[in-house]
């Protein structure tokens, strides 16, 4: 596998992602089916965009005997940056009604926690009967708010991370595993057309 030259180190592999979520896709499949039943055994997946692609679409293929619709919304708290904003704000609410539906929030990766914190109580006043949250990566060590999630993968460092959803200047959310970028190729760095 050929590694992007902006990355410093593969924090994380496809195999080691593939296997946590067909790990998670269980746990929460069991949690659905028989510590929480759903109306019509059906849960809505929320996707928040546009890190959680990659890791939506495989967690969904690994839920077992649980139904689900998607849907997405878009919260930001990047803006393309490499640190987060205060304040997160809603660019994209969902389409739909969600009185009484079973959330499954699901999030590429939480740091700070206001985010994941605003949407959860946002839904819970749409009318949402219950809100749960699953996260490929937990970045524990940023938290400035009170915030612990039903379901993660993996605990990482306070590195920046790119790959697999996780973007540099909208960038690098392709690469199929989730890597520390290099700071100091960062600052001088030039996008070009061919590597």
């Amino acid at each position: 596998m050929k590694i992007h030259p902006l990355v410093k180190e593969v924090l994380i592999t496809t195999e080691e992602i593939n296997q946590k979520c067909f790990e998670l896709g269980q746990k929460i499949s069991h949690y659905y089916l028989n510590e929480h039943p759903t109306q019509y055994n059906t849960i809505l997946c929320l996707g928040l965009l546009k890190g959680c692609i990659p890791f939506m679409a495989k967690l969904i293929t690994q839920l077992v005997g649980v139904e689900c619709e998607t849907e997405y919304m878009i919260v930001s708290s990047y803006f393309g940056g490499v640190k987060s904003n205060e304040t997160p704000q809603i660019l994209f609410d969902l389409p739909m009604l969600i009185t009484n539906r079973d959330i499954l929030l699901v999030e590429d990766i939480i740091d700070s926690g206001k985010t994941i914190k605003m949407i959860k109580y946002y839904l819970y006043i749409k009318g949402a009967r219950s809100v749960k949250v699953v996260t490929l990566l937990d970045k524990k060590s940023g938290r400035k708010v009170d915030l612990v999630t039903d379901w993660y993968g993996f605990d990482v460092p306070p590195d920046f991370l790119i790959g697999f959803g996780l973007d540099y200047q909208e960038r690098l959310r392709n690469l199929p595993y989730i890597a520390i970028i290099d700071q100091d190729k960062i600052k001088n760095w030039k996008w070009t057309t061919k590597r």
